[in-house]
């Protein structure tokens, strides 16, 4: 018998200690791998005695849907009927694209989860689970989600049908499209796994018309974390910590979802999602462990020079064509050691 993917919750449950006050919340995500495709996400807010999948265990009916053919109408109508605020997408997040979701929930649901397919692969899924929701208005706090297999299917990586207990991943038109996948493959002789386990990665091949994959080997690799997800607390107030911005409502907003990628010893490359503002904005402030290196209007920042092995703290906050500075936000990275 299959466990369930909502554990130990009941919504009677979810009823106890009086009523619940309302929050509304900003879900970004992005997909930060160079030729993975995601399906439809769902996104939920819920109690911390709930869960979408637990590596170690063994994967529900509903994420075994997702993992393995993108279909996540199940797992939204079981957390709906515990209560959870759920939000779910309508099409296929391309490498690079970003999906923004709204949810308006209680404090009874203080924990967000995040899931979707990755396509090419068998049963592979970009996967958060029960991180906590910000606790005061205005507040973002930045997560990354990993690559995990719901270990329902052996991961022979070729094209199939993509329904649950059928072997083979499914292959949309978008994906199709990108003239990337092969065909004709001979397959990989492997068992699935039996219970959730971070992805191993896929292995691929180079030949379009045969080898032993449809997956292509120097397109559909990945590292994690696969994507990255900002969580504000809708509200005026700013996002906690050393801001150093302007508070009033003509102020810009804080800067979404900034990241980073160490590319080698010396060098990085943080980017950020644009800010908003009652005029326009004019550009962004960059700053490395509190000195101002680069007024820009671009989303992104490359720096080279840098130590090896090395913590660089970065602080972006945008300026408005009023000189109007929102609150910043801040990424910590290391460089590559020797």
């Amino acid at each position: 018998m299959r466990k369930i993917s909502i554990v130990g919750i009941t919504s009677a449950l979810l009823s106890i200690g009086g009523v619940a006050q309302a929050a509304q919340y900003q879900v970004t995500v992005t997909n930060l791998t160079a030729g993975i495709h995601f399906t439809p996400l769902i996104v939920a807010a819920h109690s911390p005695s709930a869960s979408m999948f637990q590596t170690g265990t063994e994967a529900s009916t509903q994420m075994q849907s997702i993992a393995e053919g993108g279909d996540i109408s199940g797992m939204a109508a079981l957390l709906e009927s515990i209560g959870a605020s759920v939000a779910t997408g309508d099409g296929l997040v391309a490498p690079g694209a970003t999906v923004s979701f709204t949810i308006d929930s209680s404090d009874t649901n203080s924990v967000l989860s995040m899931t979707g397919m990755l396509l090419p692969t068998n049963d592979g899924f970009a996967g958060l689970n029960s991180v906590s929701l910000p606790s005061s208005p205005g507040q973002s706090v930045h997560f990354g989600a990993r690559a995990y297999d719901a270990g329902t299917e052996g991961n022979d990586e070729l094209v199939g049908s993509g329904a649950p207990g059928e072997a083979g991943f499914p292959a949309p038109p978008p994906l199709v499209a990108t003239g990337l996948l092969g065909t004709g493959g001979t397959g990989i002789n492997v068992a699935a796994e039996g219970f959730i386990t971070p992805h191993r990665g896929v292995i691929g091949d180079l030949d379009p018309q045969g080898g032993f994959s449809d997956i292509n080997a120097a397109i559909h690799r990945w590292a994690d974390p696969v994507a990255s997800v900002t969580i504000t607390m809708m509200g005026d107030n700013n996002s906690g910590g050393d801001t150093g911005g302007d508070t009033g409502a003509d102020a810009p907003s804080a800067v979404a979802d900034l990241n980073g990628i160490v590319y080698s010893r010396t060098a990085l490359e943080i980017f950020w999602q644009a800010a908003s503002s009652n005029s326009a904005i004019v550009g962004y402030e960059v700053t490395r462990n509190g000195t101002v290196v680069e007024s820009r209007d671009a989303q992104s920042f490359f720096d080279d020079g840098l130590t090896a092995d090395t913590e660089y703290q970065y602080e972006v906050r945008a300026i408005d064509a009023n000189g109007n500075a929102g609150p910043a936000q801040s990424v910590v990275l290391r460089t590559n050691g020797h």
